[in-house]
């Protein structure tokens, strides 16, 4: 994976080719009709360039690829095609493989400001508590790997408890190798490794060293998520959420050290 790190130094440019190399090889290189411009890779791979350079609005870098490349279509026709690609981004985001233990955890993913969620209409949204306080929205829970990794995440309304969630993440725990599973005081439940509170009474498998800087981890690869303008906007629509999450774990995998 470390072969398809794009060198920022370099540009624009040189960042769409570091992505570009990636989706030929799960999307087509070919056009399917006379009157399309770009190819599914090249479409794919533009958009996932935003994440790299920290731009919270897809519109506005869609603009600005266009001042370069005059083929281009508009940003409406770019966004709905990559709908449709939406199921296939998912899966690909979400990879199986053996792994000796992960970090799982949360973060918000707010969808409208506090004042407006009586007039919003958001599929699912809920109210739900971050360490910055309320929220209306959703959550993001995901599996990190100690080299930083996503391997695979899950957008769930707010309100729900990540222990809940989490059992959710572990229908994928037997194809991942039986990993040990590394949370914080909020997954205390059976099966997890937590930090003990005061009213434990059974080991909670916290006592090697190396799990402190374990969950320091993930705290890291979410700050760099957010970062990458994962929730600088809101969104509109679930499916729009959704494309917009998985596109930035997807640059973030991709472009990981």
């Amino acid at each position: 994976m470390a072969r398809y790190r794009p060198r920022h130094s370099l540009g624009r440019r040189a960042a769409i080719r570091h992505f570009y190399r990636w989706t030929r090889r799960h999307f087509s290189t070919q056009k399917s009709c006379a009157h399309q411009k770009i190819t599914d890779a090249w479409l794919l791979a533009l958009l996932l360039s935003r994440f790299v350079f920290k731009m919270p609005y897809a519109s506005i870098w869609w603009s600005l690829l266009r001042e370069d490349r005059a083929g281009l279509p508009s940003y409406t026709q770019a966004y709905t095609r990559s709908l449709r690609l939406l199921a296939r981004l998912e899966g690909l985001a979400k990879t199986a493989e053996h792994l000796a233990e992960v970090i799982i955890d949360s973060m918000p993913l707010p969808i409208c400001r506090p004042k407006r969620t009586k007039r919003c209409a958001f599929l699912g949204a809920r109210w739900g508590y971050g360490t910055q306080g309320d929220f209306y929205g959703y959550k993001l829970h995901a599996w990190v790997t100690a080299a930083g990794k996503v391997v695979q995440y899950v957008l769930r309304p707010a309100h729900l408890h990540d222990v809940t969630v989490g059992y959710e993440l572990n229908q994928q725990w037997a194809a991942c190798g039986g990993p040990k599973v590394i949370g914080d005081k909020g997954d205390a439940a059976l099966g997890f490794v937590f930090p003990p509170k005061k009213n434990t009474r059974y080991d909670t498998g916290w006592r090697d060293s190396r799990h402190p800087a374990l969950r320091r981890r993930i705290e890291t690869v979410f700050s760099q998520l957010v970062a990458g303008q994962i929730r600088s906007v809101q969104a509109k629509t679930l499916p729009g959420l959704r494309l917009r999450v998985v596109l930035a774990v997807l640059a973030h995998n991709l472009t990981r050290p």
